[in-house]
């Protein structure tokens, strides 16, 4: 069988280890949050039982449980190891981990040679790392504009990815980001249409003129706005447990995506935050092909796409 019967054949027989020989891809993934509970467990850390159902908890849980080891060295060393290996066990073949760029000024005192040389100690021959640079609405300082300008310059990352909290009164401090970004040929990203609207995902298009936007779903509000995104080509990289653990879309079964892809948007399939869902890559897949969301023949075809994006 070639890597498409396999992929096709996995999903039709719910068998994950068939679905983690095939080559994919994740590229709306949280570094530090996207290594398996079980990770931690085996590494003698115990999480406390905790639901998470909205943003506001998921915040309260990380920076009660998670910010404490991710904001040293060795702590965001060891989260992202948990990461990578999460990604090789699943059959991702291409990453982009977003690490935010508060852990420069952190945990390396805005040291940008010793953050970079950090994160060019993680090589691997099976799995190909493409780092974004995180920038958080909730947390940017403007002091911080400075050392984001040098990261963003330097050959490290292959994106930047704003996310947390939608606001669109904030977009004006982050332009000149995206417009130097763009200018560099950089992936730019953006988090919008998740938690606001479909005006929003428009506000986001033509302030920051991004490559990919992370989640969007509420764009299907707005054909209009569907299609601007359409015309200029921008890719949508959807995690449908997330929006649904965080209350942004129903289930599964009326997840937005389809309608995505009905309309012609280009969409990858992403895990987000895998510490948080506990629903890595292959989850994702299956949880859309059971519940009829897509065809198996859809979802192999989404999945390709993946990967011939990364490889352009």
């Amino acid at each position: 069988m070639n890597n498409s019967e396999l992929f096709i054949e996995g999903l039709k027989n719910n068998n994950k280890e068939l679905l983690a020989k095939v080559q994919k891809i994740d590229i709306h993934n949280h570094a530090a949050y996207s290594c398996k509970k079980s990770y931690l467990t085996k590494n003698n850390i115990q999480l406390p039982e905790q639901k998470i159902y909205d943003i506001a908890s998921l915040n309260e849980f990380s920076k009660s449980y998670i910010n404490p080891i991710q904001y040293t060295e060795e702590g965001l060393k060891f989260l992202l190891r948990g990461d990578f290996d999460n990604c090789i066990k699943t059959g991702v073949k291409v990453v982009s981990p977003s690490v935010d760029y508060k852990a420069c000024v952190r945990i390396f005192d805005s040291n940008i040679e010793e953050f970079i040389s950090f994160l060019q100690t993680f090589k691997y021959d099976n799995l190909k790392i493409l780092w974004d640079l995180g920038i958080s609405r909730d947390s940017y300082k403007d002091e911080h504009s400075e050392v984001i300008e040098k990261l963003i310059k330097t050959k490290i990352f292959t994106g930047i990815d704003l996310y947390a909290t939608e606001n669109s009164t904030l977009n004006y401090k982050f332009v000149k980001f995206y417009g130097l970004a763009n200018d560099l040929g950089l992936i730019t990203k953006v988090h919008t249409g998740e938690q606001l609207g479909a005006d929003y995902v428009k506000e986001c298009i033509l302030d920051f003129n991004p490559k990919q936007i992370q989640h969007g779903i509420h764009i299907v509000e707005d054909i209009n706005v569907m299609q601007l995104a359409k015309e200029k080509g921008i890719v949508f990289n959807i995690c449908p447990t997330s929006n649904i653990v965080l209350g942004y879309a129903k289930s599964i079964k009326e997840h937005p995506l389809k309608v995505m892809v009905d309309f012609g948007l280009n969409v990858t399939i992403g895990t987000d935050d895998i510490l948080f869902f506990d629903s890595d890559i292959n989850d994702e897949y299956l949880k859309l092909y059971n519940e009829k969301v897509l065809s198996a023949e859809q979802l192999n075809n989404i999945r390709i796409y993946g990967l011939e994006l990364v490889n352009n």
